[in-house]
């Protein structure tokens, strides 16, 4: 019997991200965060506060990083 995957939301665009395929992650104060792309990790990397106030919710229309 398989497992589903666990599946979060990349907390800079809102994307659907199965953790065992993310591109990336980062460990932020005890708490693991997975993402779509290296481009969405890097600005996490930089300010990750911008992205901890609001969830992020759906995708954004157009954000480059999702193509």
């Amino acid at each position: 019997m398989m497992k589903n995957p666990a599946v979060v939301k990349d907390p800079v665009c809102g994307m659907d991200v199965e953790t065992a395929m993310a591109a990336g992650r980062t460990d932020y104060k005890g708490q693991t965060y997975h993402f779509c792309g290296a481009t969405c990790k890097e600005k996490f990397d930089l300010n990750p506060q911008q992205y901890l106030g609001d969830p992020a919710g759906t995708p954004k229309a157009g954000h480059g990083c999702c193509g």
